[in-house]
């Protein structure tokens, strides 16, 4: 006798579906429902270990009961778009699974389950029907049990009696009489489970309680006599038939053998990175994937050369399309490979090259013709992962790496390049590549190894002086509080706060009340203690980020910090940085200021800065068209004074400060689709006025309104943002049911077009400076990019016709219905020069 253990494979995909949420691949192709199908039969075979396993689905189209009632499932939603796309993966999972299917033509799959049961029950087995649907408890009997492995909970003759009030053999009675409102069976008005369980239990046979409807007393005696007809041809329709023509599939009566390699190339599909862990499939060899199908099978030029920079102190790897491969040291480069490497016409790919091209620079050496960086290209293609490590991309593509082989490893990336770039050209990004990520990759790298120039006795003078100032803080704190605290620590802020100093508790955290910046500024109004904790945490974190660390990252020598920069981190396509993040160091105000300063050109040298103003409006006025817009722009006008003026129905003239700082805010949140709720508490105002607000603002600019939502409505159909140049953000978040996640995805939506299109225009910007520097023959370079600034470090005798050049790099960095405004200076430090 073997155990069988038969899957309502529909019903499982169901459950799957509910169960899990949010799951997606970095391309924006849901997964959720495959992920939980998979996990839920990998834990079936795990815990249960069957002798044979079938899965069952339904078979699409109509089917016999159709035919005996027209309306049967007539009201049932049509399936999901986020499902339908992911049942054929299901299918494949199964079949990598080694699990084998029935489905036949025409037959539900409540009727092949019921056909099999009682099949195999027949013939002496053990049989199991993992499922989660009720209606098979009519199919429960000597040899077949019901399995729900959500609940871990099997159904036997003794369970059906508990569930339903009914034994196995009067399950159909039950249904004819309740109905099915999944299906669009019509039961009885007013009579649910319970009673028709009572009736069943005193009168016997469905038959049996038609007949006795006059003997029961009220409306439910009355609809019964009325409804009997109908019920009585419910059986019909509720009867899982045990008669259906079901070929027995191969190997049903042996356990299932997954075929590994079709497995593996799924899951990596898929991205389901635990599970080929879990299952031990990460360094099974898998086929190159079928999308694009010219990527397999791409030529690699012998021309090309791979490169794979080790850890600091490590063998590197190269190796060409003509078959080389060697481990080399970067401190002893050979001659050969040195000569290639510095050759432009030699076309370079590999993993990490602008990292490469800094430390080779280092050594005087170089890195000139970059064709294809597999991070940079990685990136592009699922910017939402945390990290693009050659291992894992290539074994995406079905290329196994050993890292512990550099000149493995170079092989590897040589054909995972051509995969990449390949792909690249498949989704349309291709160009974006070529004209925008790899020309960047060794501007940024020199950027690197270029540096920038900090005063480390000026620093160290800040230094003292916020130290005194954090000193006298504290001491101002400790006289309000009466008692002393951390006020870097939360939870000993909040009971100074609302413990000692009773103030109002206005928002709460997980793990108490909260005392961040928004509730410190509200209960400033009341008290001056938060106000003296928000001074300290500004001062403290400009001390502690910048202050103190900006001496400590310069080389002794120079004075000189060499910021890494980052292409793979942002999912907008902005540039990040670290050792410092130059990107969080304050603009505006007194302490900005004086942390600028701090950033000064060599002697004999001078800082040129370069800032777009207004750029992101600038980018709203020409993807939406508005006219209105588009005019402030084209004239040259105060676009914040120009929008207070339309939203607060007053002359330009009669505009102040506070009705444009307010516009200005309406403005950039409309970029960012601030909620009326998001504005009233930035600008500290009721919703109403916040939404009133908002509402003029879309009454005087109607094309914005109109084009931001064509972006949520264009994300939403196909999965993801994209900018004027191409670059493409997925946006799972718009399809969860999660009503946060969704807000998010509307929000990116909106603001990943004009963000993205931003940092796609500073990016040109660099690439057209450093070519115009070059061609002109002027010294230095870029040092810096912050935010929508740029800044070159030159000879003080080149710094007027730098700046000229930069400024003409920038405004003409693409070609839109509005001008791009540059603001810029020169300067002996970078507060001179911005």
């Amino acid at each position: 006798m073997a155990r069988i253990y038969l899957l309502d494979g529909t019903n499982l995909l169901y459950r799957a579906y509910h169960a899990v949420q949010g799951l997606r691949t970095s391309q924006g192709l849901p997964t959720h429902a495959v992920f939980g199908f998979v996990t839920m039969v990998l834990r079936l075979l795990r815990e249960h270990r069957p002798d044979g396993l079938i899965a069952v689905f339904d078979a699409p189209g109509p089917n016999h009961r159709h035919a005996l009632f027209p309306d049967y499932k007539a009201n049932r939603e049509a399936t999901p778009e986020d499902l339908v796309v992911q049942i054929p993966y299901v299918r494949r999972a199964v079949r990598a699974l080694g699990i084998p299917e029935a489905v036949v033509s025409g037959v539900e799959a409540d009727d092949v389950l019921a056909t099999l049961a009682a099949r195999f029950a027949g013939a002496g087995h053990e049989v199991v029907v993992v499922t989660g649907d009720k209606d098979l408890c009519q199919i429960v009997g000597p040899g077949v049990r019901l399995l729900d492995t959500m609940r871990d909970r099997f159904t036997g003759p003794a369970e059906v009696v508990e569930r339903l009030g009914v034994p196995a053999g009067r399950v159909v009675d039950l249904l004819a009489l309740t109905g099915d409102a999944v299906d669009n069976v019509p039961g009885i008005p007013g009579v649910g489970p319970a009673t028709a369980a009572g009736w069943l239990s005193e009168y016997g046979t469905l038959e049996d309680v038609v007949a006795a409807a006059p003997r029961i007393k009220g409306k439910r005696g009355q609809a019964l006599a009325e409804w009997g007809e109908r019920v009585l041809a419910n059986r019909a329709l509720v009867t899982a038939r045990t008669d259906v023509p079901v070929p027995l599939p191969e190997a049903s009566l042996a356990p299932p053998e997954a075929d590994r390699p079709a497995l593996s190339a799924l899951l990596r599909e898929l991205e389901f990175h635990r599970l080929l862990a879990d299952l031990d499939l990460e360094r099974e060899p898998a086929p190159a994937l079928a999308t694009p199908a010219a990527a397999a099978e791409t030529p690699l030029p012998a021309a090309w050369l791979a490169l794979v920079p080790g850890d600091e102190g490590q063998p590197w790897g190269v190796a060409t399309g003509a078959g080389e491969a060697a481990t080399v040291s970067m401190d002893a480069l050979p001659e050969a490979w040195a000569e290639r490497l510095a050759d432009p016409g030699v076309p370079v790919v590999g993993w990490g090259l602008q990292e490469a091209r800094a430390r080779l620079a280092r050594r005087g050496q170089v890195l000139a013709g970059i064709r294809l960086d597999g991070e940079v290209a990685g990136y592009l293609l699922a910017p939402g992962r945390r990290a693009y490590p050659l291992a894992e991309l290539a074994r995406d593509r079905g290329i196994e790496i050993d890292p512990g082989d550099p000149a493995g490893a170079a092989r590897g990336a040589l054909a995972a390049a051509g995969r990449l770039e390949a792909e690249l050209e498949a989704q349309g990004l291709l160009g974006l590549y070529r004209e925008i990520e790899n020309p960047l990759i060794p501007i940024l790298a020199d950027m690197e190894v270029r540096g920038v120039r900090v005063d480390r006795e000026a620093l160290g003078r800040l230094g003292a002086e916020y130290g005194e100032r954090l000193a006298d803080l504290e001491a101002r704190l400790l006289a309000e509080a009466g008692e002393p605290f951390n006020p870097q620590s939360p939870k000993q802020l909040a009971r100074v706060l609302f413990e000692v100093l009773k103030l109002p508790a206005t928002k709460r955290t997980a793990t108490g009340y909260s005392t961040d910046a928004s509730v410190l500024e509200e209960l400033a109004l009341s008290h001056p203690l938060p106000a003296l904790v928000l001074e300290h945490r500004s001062l403290a974190k400009l001390k502690n980020s910048f202050i103190d660390v900006l001496p400590a990252l310069a080389d002794p020598g120079t004075s000189r910090i060499h910021a890494r920069f980052h292409q793979t981190v942002a999912a907008t396509g902005r540039l990040s940085s670290s050792n410092p993040n130059l990107q969080n160091i304050p603009v505006k105000g007194e302490e900005g200021r004086r942390i600028r300063e701090a950033f000064v050109a060599a002697p004999g040298g001078r800082l040129v800065s370069a800032d777009y103003s207004q750029v992101e409006l600038r980018i709203l006025a020409h993807l939406s068209g508005d006219a209105a817009l588009l005019e402030v722009f084209r004239v040259g006008r105060d676009v914040h004074a120009e929008t207070a003026s339309r939203i607060f129905g007053v002359p330009l003239a009669e505009v102040d400060p506070r009705m444009r700082r307010e516009a200005k805010t309406v403005n950039f949140g409309i970029l960012y689709g601030m909620s009326p709720f998001g504005l009233a508490r930035q600008l500290g105002i009721g919703l109403e006025p916040a939404r009133a607000a908002i509402d003029a603002y879309f009454r005087q600019f109607p094309g914005v309104r109109a084009y931001l939502e064509g972006l949520v409505a264009r994300a939403t159909e196909t999965g993801y943002a994209e900018t004027l140049f191409g670059r493409r953000r997925p946006l799972p978040e718009l399809a969860s049911r999660n009503r946060t996640q969704r807000d998010f995805g509307e929000r990116m939506a909106i603001n990943t077009p004009i963000q993205g299109t931003a940092a796609d225009l500073i990016k040109r910007a660099m690439i057209r400076t450093a070519k115009a520097l070059a061609e002109a023959g002027l010294g230095g370079g870029l040092v810096l990019q912050v935010h929508d600034e740029l800044v070159l470090e030159v000879p003080e005798a080149e710094a007027e016709a730098a700046r000229a050049l930069m400024v003409a790099a920038m405004a003409g960095a693409a070609e839109l219905t509005v001008p791009l405004a540059v603001e810029s200076a020169v300067g002996a430090n970078w507060f001179e020069a911005h």
